[in-house]
């Protein structure tokens, strides 16, 4: 007994000072290079939290020692460690490394016409009365972004890891309530040629986002494309030095309530829906690890599944879900270059198509819709001042609504982000945009938005 009381004394004096070190450091800013989920670098023009893309130092011609391919993972390992020695956590497991990060984010928000949902503008309400204003005022910090990076031990030739990933947003993005809605939470085992992930991720369907400041990534206006549970496989193909093809599948879950929480009414149908891409990406590797991506890339993606809405002892109805998407984007130079999606399909208000709407309030049948949006950005400053100009619509068909539906969205935004590190950015955006409905009257406005982020 006396031997490990010693025992445990001892370990405790050893360990204290690094106890000490970790609380002292969590006090302060991590120097660590992440991005949280906010409107994204224009290397990373996918919602994402690792670290930022850094030009690569390009191999000498005829060295062939230079020439191999870098290992992503052990570039990402390299990461993870260097960011260790800014933040220690202590685990249960010696094999297992933890980083910390993300962003607190300010948001001022005006708008002449009042959006859905306050502070997160997706679409406008149908328009006032003569006499009856409308404009709102919104200042929050509900973007703000925490997150976790969990590195794991080699298992069987591929690398564990994960991460969690969360806003301080309540149960779904349209409610104007403060809480935690998770983005992501998912682990994942990954070598250079396949990637497999399972938990909470970003969707198969469409996965490019827009350079926006609101966390709406104008969903609702032709972007579409959310985050929910999901099982996932990745391959990787190589067909040259300086071009990749990315293969990924995947089933998901049919109706989750993050985005729209008025999608309980209705119910998966016994059946997963199931996601599919194929991307091809040209030209030489920007960035580190993960991180790490083309100048140019351009997929195809699809998804299907099914719904349920039921009316108890009168009548329940099945709806068919089914999406076809492209995307592209393109950095030309270091400072200029655009990205965009299109999609047609049904039933697809969970993917942030439709308007949000998955089927007719009425009848419950589902929603046919088409959209798309498109970006274009020019660095003022590389990489310190840039500016983002783009247009977005979503269009469901006119005869699928019921009376009082909206049946068409626009926006059209134009932004000036400014980086003076990589820890502090400000941003200024201006949007106008128009929603009509059936029967009841249409509305538009213009809407200011300033944001303050601080990463950490």
């Amino acid at each position: 007994m006396v031997r490990r009381h010693i025992t445990w004394c001892c370990a405790l004096i050893l360990l204290g000072p690094s106890f000490a070190h970790a609380q002292a450091r969590l006090g302060a800013p991590v120097a660590a290079d992440s991005t949280p989920i906010v409107p994204p670098p224009v290397t990373d023009t996918s919602v994402s939290i690792f670290p930022m893309a850094q030009a690569k130092e390009q191999p000498a011609p005829g060295d062939p020692a230079k020439e191999q391919p870098p290992d992503k993972m052990s570039l990402l390992e390299q990461k993870l460690d260097a960011i260790s020695k800014n933040l220690t956590v202590t685990t249960a497991d010696p094999s297992i490394k933890l980083v910390l990060g993300g962003a607190v984010i300010a948001d001022f928000m005006y708008n002449s016409a009042r959006p859905v949902a306050p502070g997160t503008p997706f679409f406008l309400t149908p328009g006032p009365f003569d006499g009856f204003r409308q404009s709102t005022f919104d200042a929050s910090a509900r973007q703000t972004t925490l997150f976790a990076l969990i590195m794991g031990p080699e298992i069987c030739g591929f690398q564990s890891s994960g991460q969690v990933a969360g806003v301080l947003y309540s149960s779904s993005l349209i409610e104007d309530l403060w809480g935690f809605l998770p983005i992501e939470a998912y682990a994942q085992l990954k070598n250079d040629t396949w990637r497999f992930a399972a938990g909470l991720q970003l969707d198969i369907f469409n996965p490019l986002n827009p350079t926006v400041l609101p966390i709406s990534y104008l969903g609702a206006s032709g972007n579409v494309g959310a985050f929910r549970g999901q099982l996932r496989v990745e391959r990787y193909l190589h067909p040259s030095g300086d071009s990749d093809i990315t293969l990924t599948s995947g089933i998901s879950d049919p109706v989750p309530t993050t985005v729209n929480n008025t999608f309980r009414i209705n119910e998966d149908n016994g059946w997963p829906n199931v996601e599919a891409r194929a991307a091809w990406a040209f030209g030489p590797l920007i960035g580190e690890g993960l991180a790490a991506k083309r100048p140019f890339e351009v997929g195809v993606s699809g998804v299907v599944g099914q719904i349920r809405t039921t009316v108890p002892a009168t009548t329940q109805v099945v709806a068919d879900v089914w999406g076809l998407g492209a995307d592209l984007r393109w950095a030309i130079d270091q400072r200029f270059g655009f990205q965009g999606e299109v999609f047609v399909g049904q039933t697809l208000g969970t993917y942030m198509g439709g308007i949000l709407q998955n089927i007719n309030s009425k009848t419950f049948h589902g929603l046919h819709s088409t959209g798309g949006w498109f970006e274009v950005y020019y660095y003022l400053c590389p990489e310190t001042l840039h500016t983002h100009v783009g247009y977005g619509i979503d269009d469901p068909l006119d005869s699928d609504l019921a009376p009082g539906q909206p049946v068409r969205n626009e926006t059209v935004f134009a932004n000036v982000i400014w980086d003076p590190s990589k820890h502090f950015r400000v941003g200024l955006e201006v949007t106008y945009r128009k929603t009509a409905y059936t029967v009841v009257s249409n509305n538009d406005g213009v809407g200011i938005q300033g944001q303050v982020q601080l990463k950490f």
